[in-house]
Parts: structure tokens; C-alpha cells; sequence
């Protein structure tokens, strides 16, 4: 049930997110959701690290957070961009999709404790790059 929920959530969240012209609103936005899907990452990561997560909800919950960072990644990659941001907006499609790749190893290790501890401090460090970029 909790995993529908999220699945929800993220579904809603990440509406929208691959059309239109990417501008200072929106990569404000973008950036705070790629900040998000590291933390909670991190987060998760942070369990798995401490064997404090079941691996069938790990293994899913990452994958759903490495889908969505991913949509995001490809949709910053694709999408037409304003004038004077597009560096920023190929920068954060770039931390994406690092993001979605850091995730995808979670959830083909959703036991693995230490491959979890070692995503923790670049799920973290992304989260603050992400949080940089919406500034």
C-alpha cells in the first residue's frame, strides 16, 4: 500500500516534467525534485547500510526513485531551453541521470550493505548540487 502511494505521489510529481521549454521556473523545480529523489535515496540507502529495510521494499522503492530520476534526466536532456540557462539545465540532466544510476545499483543490491553505505555520501553530495542548481 505505501508502495502505491509513492508510486502515486511520483507519478504526479513528475507530470509534465518532459514538455515545454525549460525555464528558470522550471529547472528551480526540477532541480529541488532531483534534490529529493538523492535524498530519499540516501535515505533508503542509509537503511538498507544498516539492515533496517525488507530487500523486496528497497529493491522497489529504488527502482521507482531511479525511474523518476531518470524521466527527469532524459526530459532536461531533450526539452528546448531558455537563453543563459542551458548549461545549468545540461548540468542538472547530467546529475539526473547520475542520480537515477547511483539508484539503479540499490535496487540490484537491495541486501547489500556495503554497497549501500558506499551510495550514501554521493546520493548526499548530488542532493546538494540539485539544491545549488534551484537556487
Amino acid at each position: 500500500m505505501r508502495l502505491l502511494g509513492l508510486a502515486a505521489v511520483l507519478t504526479i510529481a513528475l507530470a509534465g516534467c518532459n514538455g515545454g521549454t525549460v525555464d528558470k521556473h522550471a529547472l528551480k523545480r526540477d532541480s529541488e525534485k532531483v534534490a529529493s529523489l538523492a535524498t530519499e535515496g540516501e535515505l533508503l540507502a542509509n537503511d538498507v547500510s544498516r539492515g533496517a529495510s525488507t530487500e523486496y521494499f528497497a529493491r522497489v522503492h529504488a527502482k521507482e526513485l531511479s525511474l523518476a530520476a531518470s524521466d527527469l534526466a532524459t526530459g532536461l536532456a531533450e526539452r528546448p531551453t531558455s537563453p543563459g540557462i542551458e548549461a545549468d539545465v545540461r548540468t542538472l540532466s547530467r546529475l539526473a541521470g547520475r542520480v537515477a544510476a547511483q539508484l539503479d545499483r540499490l535496487h540490484l543490491h537491495p541486501t547489500g550493505r556495503a554497497v549501500a553505505e558506499s551510495l550514501k555520501q554521493p546520493l548526499r553530495d548530488d542532493a546538494g548540487r540539485a539544491d545549488k542548481l534551484a537556487k
